[in-house]
C-alpha cells in the first residue's frame, strides 16, 4: 500500500509541476527516470527530472512561479535558482511528505542539448498537456551514460524503449548522433538484449 500510495504522490507530483511550468509557459521537458517509464520500462523511481530553458532575465519569472507552490509541502530556494540559472547548471526542490526529490537541469548551448530540446514531444498524460523528450533523445542520452559510468542500467533502459517504441523511432537520426557520440556499437546490442530477464 505505501509503494501505491508514492506512485500516486508521484503522478500527483508531475501533473501539479507540469501544470505550473505549462501556465508561467517556461519551456521545459521530462527527462530521465520518468521518461524512460513513459517510453518503455516499467520500473520505480525516486526522482522527477526536468530540462527547462532560462536566461537570467527569466529568473523573477522561475522564482515567482516557485514560490507559488505551497511551502509547508515543498523546498524552494530562490538563490538556488538564481545561481543555477546564472551558471546554467541545475537546482532541485523537495516534496516533503513523500521526500521526492524534483530536478530541473539548465537547457545547455552544445548541439546535442539544443537538438533534443527542439524535438521534445507534448502528450496528453493523466489527463493534461506534458512535454517529453522524445524516445530517440532518451535512448541517445543513456548511452551516453552507458558509456561514460558503465551502469547496466542505463543500457538495459535504452533498449526497452528501443525495443517497445522501434516500430515508431527515426533511425536515421538515432545512427547520426550515435556516430558522433561514438555509441554506435551500443545501438547494434539494444536489439539483442533479452527484456524478459528484466521485468
Amino acid at each position: 500500500m505505501q509503494r501505491k500510495n508514492r506512485d500516486l504522490s508521484q503522478e500527483q507530483l508531475l501533473k501539479t509541476i507540469t501544470s505550473l511550468l505549462e501556465k508561467a509557459h517556461i519551456p521545459y521537458m521530462v527527462t530521465g527516470a520518468l521518461s524512460v517509464i513513459f517510453y518503455g520500462r516499467p520500473r520505480a523511481s525516486h526522482d522527477i527530472d526536468f530540462v527547462i530553458e532560462a536566461e537570467e532575465k527569466n529568473i523573477p519569472l522561475l522564482v515567482s512561479t516557485f514560490s507559488k507552490l505551497p511551502n509547508q509541502e515543498f523546498i524552494v530556494d530562490p538563490h538556488l535558482i538564481r545561481d543555477a540559472v546564472k551558471r546554467k547548471y541545475m537546482f532541485n526542490l523537495l516534496h516533503l511528505p513523500t521526500m521526492l526529490k524534483l530536478d530541473f537541469f539548465l537547457l545547455e548551448s552544445d548541439e546535442f542539448d539544443k537538438s533534443r530540446f527542439q524535438r521534445r514531444k507534448t502528450y496528453k498524460v493523466f489527463g493534461q498537456k506534458m512535454t517529453f523528450a522524445s524516445p530517440e533523445d532518451t535512448i541517445l542520452i543513456k548511452l551516453l551514460w552507458y558509456k561514460d559510468t558503465k551502469i547496466e542500467k542505463h543500457l538495459i533502459d535504452a533498449a526497452f524503449i528501443y525495443q517497445i517504441q522501434e516500430k515508431q523511432l527515426d533511425k536515421t537520426y538515432l545512427r547520426s548522433w550515435t556516430k558522433k557520440h561514438n555509441t554506435e556499437s551500443l545501438l547494434k546490442e539494444l536489439k539483442k538484449i533479452n527484456l524478459q530477464m528484466y521485468y
